[in-house]
Order: structure tokens, then sequence, then C-alpha cells
């Protein structure tokens, strides 16, 4: 089963055990936001032009949230891009796709509400890629590269592998973000044109303040 890193982020936020989310909404919220924008950009259909974020393609990506988010956060800024996707109710968005697929059960209660899975087979995939990657050192993909700086940031490797040591996870997961590249190395200044930051250029915002995850 294809997913988006959106929703293979949100499978791995969500505790198999309980059913809830393993951080709060709000930082849940823009971790699917976000990793909605390292989508656009791994599919070339969005990229930073000046400070704000410019549309690459007049065609749909063939997936309609995306084409949704894409046509959302055009001329913003990346951080005020996702601050204004996780308002606009992603991760509820992507939780219905999940429930719609069969990945998870429904919930009577939403935002994001207990959602406990269903068919556990799509996640156990993820996992087992991210520990191949975390835990055994194989290289990273685009995509898997993404997840991880993903993951990384929100500071839950050790809970998405709890049977690795976090010792190896952790190290490994700060090594791959900081090479996540989602469409191509970081070019140039800020009126450069450029693809969407990669994970070095997101710890140089947390840096400087501007942790979009707070």
């Amino acid at each position: 089963m294809s997913m988006l890193l959106a929703e293979e982020l949100v499978l791995l936020l969500m505790d198999d055990e309980t059913g809830h989310c393993e951080v709060p909404e709000r930082e849940a919220s823009q971790g699917v936001a976000l990793a909605l924008v390292f989508e656009l950009s791994l599919r070339r259909a969005l990229a930073v032009e000046g400070d704000t974020l410019a549309l690459q393609r007049t065609t749909s990506t063939g997936d309609p949230l995306l084409d949704v988010a894409a046509h959302s956060v055009t001329a913003l800024t990346p951080v005020a891009a996702v601050e204004k996707l996780a308002g606009e109710g992603v991760l509820e968005a992507a939780l219905a796709r999940l429930v719609s697929r069969g990945v998870l059960h429904d919930a009577a209660v939403w935002s994001p509400g207990i959602h406990l899975p269903r068919d556990p087979h799509p996640e156990s995939t993820v996992r087992a890629r991210l520990r191949e990657v975390l835990a055994e050192g194989r290289g990273a993909n685009d995509q898997e590269a993404a997840l991880v700086a993903l993951l990384h940031h929100l500071e839950i490797v050790p809970a998405v592998l709890p049977d690795d040591d976090p010792g190896i996870t952790v190290p490994r997961a700060a090594e791959v973000a900081s090479r996540s590249r989602p469409m191509q190395d970081y070019q140039g200044g800020p009126k450069k044109k450029r693809s969407w930051f990669n994970a070095i250029d997101l710890l140089d915002l947390v840096g400087q303040g501007l942790n979009i995850f707070n």
C-alpha cells in the first residue's frame, strides 16, 4: 500500500495499545503539515523562490490532499505554510484517509481521538524500513530520510523503535536527518530559487528561535 509521508507519520504517532497520539495534538498537526510540504517538494510541486513557496506545476499531483495543500501555501514562507496547514485540519484529514482505507479503526471522538490499528501491515512495513535505516545502518532514500527527519525533530525515535538501542538509533537519526534533501541540496541564499528546506535548514530555524513545533 502506497502512503504519503504524512500518513506514515500519523501511523507512527498513534500508540497501538491505547490508540492515543504519542505527542500533543498541536505538534502532531504541525508534523503532518511539514510532511505534506516535504512530499510536495519531493514531487517537485513546490519550491522556495525568494522567501516564499511557489507552485512548480499546474497539473494535479495525483493526490487531492496534496493538491489542496499546495494551493493553500503558495506565496507563504515555509514556517507560515506549516502553521497554516496545521490549522486547516490536516491531521484529521490524514486520519480519515487511513480509516477509509481500513488501516485504522474509526473513532467516536476526533481531534485526534482514539484510533486503534485495524490493519497492522502498513505500519509494520514502515517500522521495518526505519529499523533497517536507523538500527542496521542501511542507506536511506529521500522519502525515508524525510520521515526520519520528522521523527527526529519530534523526538520520538525511541518510541517508534522501542526494541532497538536508542544509543544507536537516535544518533543515526540525527545523521540521516542532517543529510535529508527532499528535492536537492540546499543551494544559494534566500533570494535564489531552491527546494523546500532540508533537515539542516530546519535545525537552523530551530536555532534562530523559529521552532515550528512550539
